[in-house]
């Protein structure tokens, strides 16, 4: 039966008491010509497991006193003498009593923490190993031999499906790994990751991300690593990839058709013109020259805009403006520029996602350009919403333009590049049904985005001119 601790600690004190006055009252009763003082260590011996030491003290001096209460035919100097030999004897196996209680408790009390340690150890373990199991990822430690110790079941279904994976030269599977274990022990821990090919025991490669760490010196250095198939990745990227650049390659030639049909209409009122007010009308090589102009108009009449369709979705600036920052802000940062952009978290435009991205990088590499040897290095985009329009005023604080009356025709000579990229801009730009155009200010270059709001009931979006329908 187990007492609670103060209800113990009671009845020990209680049991000593008793003993005491147990022997008090055999003394007195029976008046024994010989002294019971050896017994009157047993009370302080019960009392030492509960009591503090200077409490163990304090119960030898009053046992060694009460035992001298029964004492007769002493002189006070052996009565004294008496009193401290038996203080000091019952103090000292109170002492020895208490060492070994208090030893107990530290024994039991460490031995308890090591059980509840070793419990939550075989917890943690056990989470530990279930996460491994059930986690979509492959994960697997590799000795310092390039030999595959431990692999969870996803390792398995990736690399080695109809065999068993452990024990298997790591080489063999994902050469990146034994290369790594190459690496001198002199670096210390390495913790890094890497984008590279696996192959399968059925030799198919299979492109990864892993993240993987090289821990331990000599024969205990291992290789912990997590390897994601991203298979699925690459193929969405790639052909996210396909269609805008599919996607651009018809804006531009569609708005180069444009240009090329103004040309067209150009030389026919020339050639009108001269037929008029000359004798040449009936030449053949001016009937010839009209002919291939007609036919240059035939061949850019084809508007690609009609033949495609491009879907349009509501893109939340806020969620676009952190993806912008992510990717241009730190060369920003090379610079000792700054990038500025608060989107409001309601507010959403009508538009494709990566061609208004694409927009946003061009003008922002410009801006970067521009404002390389200035003494103020910012770029600012503004968002102001009116009505069922948004508009995006992206300002620098650049060496500004000096002629913008050919700013958005193609293949201009004084471009930084091909003279293309705030002609696809514009482009794309239209093909939202928005509008992108240059905003003349005192100081640096401003251009500002129309854009369509993005609203809860547009399920499409008409554009009358061209004859696109968005979904």
């Amino acid at each position: 039966m187990r007492f609670p601790a103060g209800s113990s600690r009671g009845l020990i004190l209680l049991i000593a008491a008793g003993m005491v006055g147990t022997l008090v009252t055999l003394e007195w009763y029976f008046d024994f010509d010989f002294s019971l003082g050896i017994f009157y260590i047993f009370p302080v011996m019960i009392a030492a497991t509960v009591f503090t030491r200077w409490q163990i003290f304090l119960a030898a001096i009053l046992c060694a006193y009460t035992r001298g209460l029964f004492t007769a035919d002493e002189t006070h100097l052996e009565h004294a003498l008496r009193f401290c030999m038996a203080t000091i004897a019952y103090t000292g196996c109170g002492l020895w009593i208490y060492q070994i209680a208090d030893s107990r408790r530290n024994v039991l009390k460490h031995y308890s923490r090591i059980r509840y340690e070793q419990r939550m150890r075989r917890h943690a373990q056990e989470q530990l190993r279930l996460l491994a199991e059930s986690s979509p990822a492959a994960i697997l430690t590799v000795d310092c031999d390039g030999k595959i110790v431990a692999a969870n079941r996803a390792a398995e279904t990736l690399l080695q499906p109809e065999d068993i994976l452990l024990g298997q030269g790591i080489g063999r599977y994902m050469q990146v790994f034994q290369d790594a274990l190459l690496l001198p022990s002199g670096l210390g821990e390495v913790s890094t990751t890497a984008a590279a090919w696996a192959r399968r025991g059925d030799g198919t490669l299979v492109p990864t991300t892993t993240w993987f760490s090289i821990y331990g010196e000599g024969r205990s250095r291992h290789l912990a690593a997590i390897v994601v198939d991203t298979s699925n990745e690459v193929r969405e990227r790639e052909y996210a990839q396909f269609e805008q650049i599919a996607s651009h390659d018809r804006i531009l030639a569609s708005a180069v058709s444009h240009e090329i049909r103004n040309l067209c209409s150009a030389i026919f009122v020339v050639a009108s013109n001269l037929g008029r007010s000359s004798s040449i009308s009936s030449d053949p090589d001016f009937i010839a020259l009209k002919n291939l102009a007609a036919g240059l108009r035939d061949l850019a009449s084809v508007d690609l805009r009609k033949q495609t369709r491009a879907t349009l979705a509501a893109v939340p600036l806020r969620e676009l403006a952190e993806e912008f920052r992510v990717i241009i802000e730190q060369d920003w940062k090379d610079i000792g520029g700054e990038f500025e952009w608060k989107a409001p978290a309601h507010i959403a435009v009508r538009a494709n996602r990566q061609g208004l991205m694409q927009t946003l990088l061009n003008l922002s590499q410009n801006s970067l350009r521009a404002v390389e040897h200035s003494a103020e290095k910012r770029l600012i985009i503004e968002t102001i919403a009116q009505g069922s329009s948004v508009r995006l005023r992206i300002c620098d604080t650049g060496r500004g333009i000096k002629d913008a009356k050919h700013l958005f025709q193609p293949f201009r000579s004084e471009a930084d590049g091909s003279g293309l990229g705030l002609y696809v801009s514009r482009a794309i730009i239209e093909s939202f049904g928005g509008e992108l155009r240059y905003e003349p200010t005192e100081t640096g270059c401003c251009f500002v985005m129309t854009l369509q709001a993005a609203g809860d009931d547009a399920a499409s979006v008409d554009n009358t001119e061209t004859g696109e329908t968005y979904a």
